[in-house]
């Protein structure tokens, strides 16, 4: 048994996201489970209010810089495929970059916490088993990997891999604000 417990940063960021949209005062609370073994959900969102549950599965990727655009994009993250769970409500993709200065300051002279950013994709059950149905090499095989690629724009997100260059910004988190409150209601 750990006597430490502790919140990997994706899970940690993504509740605070959370605790920004849906607040207490509203009735919304995030919870996390105790054991970093939990199976099947990472976070959990409860309105007491209505006594509904939604579960999140949080992946992560950092995100890669580059001088010479992938596809046009700057920044580029990957990530795995996996088996969708049946019992997750949303999965929760979280991608953390460290923004480049565009005017080419040095980085001492920056407010440190201005250096990290990230971007926040969130899919449904059904939406990320479509995707995954959807992502396939070039010839034709199902997808072992998927990639991301975004510029410093906060509404760009692409896909990259695994199906021709497609726009995601409707699954970015500010987006599916309401999608997630109305499941609550």
């Amino acid at each position: 048994m750990e006597a430490i417990f502790c919140l990997p940063y994706p899970e940690y960021n993504i509740a605070s996201y959370f605790q920004k949209y849906f607040e207490k005062k509203d009735g919304y609370s995030v919870a996390v489970p105790l054991s970093r073994q939990q199976k099947g959900f990472d976070l959990l969102m409860y309105n007491v209010k209505t006594k509904k549950t939604l579960s999140f599965q949080v992946k992560s990727s950092r995100a890669w810089s580059s001088d010479k655009p992938t596809r046009g994009f700057r920044y580029s993250s990957w990530f795995g495929r996996f088996e969708p769970n049946k019992y997750v409500d949303y999965y929760v993709f979280s991608i953390l970059y460290a923004k480049s200065p565009s005017d080419k300051k040095r980085l001492d002279k920056i407010n440190p916490g201005k250096w990290w950013s990230s971007r926040i994709i969130v899919f449904d059950n059904l939406e990320i088993t479509a995707l995954f149905d959807n992502l396939k090499t070039k010839k034709g095989e199902p997808e072992r990997f998927f990639y991301f690629g975004f510029n410093e724009k906060p509404e760009d997100i692409f896909i990259t891999r695994g199906l021709p260059l497609k726009s995601f910004k409707e699954n970015l988190l500010a987006s599916q604000i309401k999608n997630i409150r109305d499941r609550l209601q």
